[in-house]
Order: structure tokens, then C-alpha cells, then sequence
């Protein structure tokens, strides 16, 4: 079998592979400050009390870029290929700060009550708080494409087998007499 009548089946079958979009579902997570647990939950305050001031800890989309903003000072770090981020902004101070973290279009903001204390706590005053809803399907096909492109393959491959018909037995049998 030449190339030429591979060509076609395996560029239809490479089509086919490129009409899948590669959308991930978005997902920002702060999962701690400092040594304790924020179970993801989101609050609009949160008060902390520690030797040190707190660093940061989430999830976010693999490979994603995360802006960690305290009081007007930006810093940044990447998702790891598992999602897993950690910033340790170094302007905390005691008192109330204000925390934006942001990884695409998805942020988390709060204030951040940091009192120094040779044990560390963590208290959420909540308060209700709005979650995304347009968030993309994971996964997506564009399915007229991919429709299209199956049908170039059959085409294609029609094309293969009639060519080898006609070779085996010498005339087209599809010629009308």
C-alpha cells in the first residue's frame, strides 16, 4: 500500500485529534494560611495569630500563573503540574491587610487580621459570598468539525478501497454500461 493512499486516512484521523478543545474546568482554592487549614471555604475576613506572619497555600489550574496581591503589592508564583501553589508575601504586617489572590479569571479576596502570638490561629468571620457559575465544561468537542472531518475520512478510505477493486480485477466495476 503507497503513502498516497495512507496520506489521507491518517491526516483525516489527525483532524479529527484537533477538533477537541483543551478547556479545563476553573478551580482557586485557598487551602491554607499559614499552618492551619482554610477547608477552602471563602470568607471575606479571616484573623490570624502566629510568631510569624502567614504564607499561602491553594490549588489552582496545573502550570497556572497566581497573583498574590497584600496591600497593593503583587507577587507570583505557578501552579506545580499537580496544582499545588504556595506564596510566602513578606508585607504582611500586624494589623489588618488586604489579600487578593488571582489566577486567570478566578480571585479570591479578603482582609487579613494578623496579630503576633507564640501560637498560631486561624478565625473566619463569614460571610456569604458569591461563587462562579459560567464555568466552562471540561472537555468540550466542536462537533460539526468533527463530523466534518469523519466524513473526509470515509471518503478518503472509500476512495482506498475502490482503487484497490480496480486494480484487482482490472476495470472500474462502477462505470455504468
Amino acid at each position: 500500500m503507497s503513502y498516497k493512499k495512507i496520506l489521507p486516512v491518517l491526516a483525516g484521523l489527525v483532524a479529527v485529534l484537533f477538533m477537541y478543545q483543551s478547556v479545563r474546568a476553573a478551580f482557586l482554592i485557598l487551602t491554607r494560611i499559614g499552618t492551619l487549614s482554610t477547608s477552602g471555604q471563602i470568607y471575606s475576613s479571616w484573623t490570624y495569630t502566629g510568631a510569624t506572619a502567614p504564607d499561602f497555600a491553594g490549588t489552582a489550574t496545573p502550570g497556572a500563573m497566581v497573583a498574590i496581591t497584600v496591600n497593593a503589592i503583587t507577587s507570583t508564583t505557578s501552579a506545580g503540574v499537580n496544582g499545588a501553589w504556595l506564596a510566602a508575601p513578606t508585607n504582611i504586617v500586624p494589623g489588618t491587610n488586604s489579600v487578593s489572590i488571582a489566577s486567570g479569571n478566578e480571585v479570591v479576596a479578603f482582609s487579613l487580621v494578623f496579630s503576633q502570638a507564640a501560637s498560631p490561629t486561624a478565625t473566619p468571620i463569614p460571610t456569604p459570598t458569591a461563587t462562579p457559575s459560567d464555568l466552562p465544561e471540561a472537555g468540550v468537542m466542536i462537533w460539526p468539525l468533527g463530523l466534518v472531518a469523519a466524513g473526509l475520512v470515509v471518503f478518503f478510505a472509500g476512495r482506498s478501497a475502490r482503487d484497490k477493486v480496480e486494480e484487482h480485477y482490472g476495470a472500474s466495476l462502477f462505470e455504468v454500461k
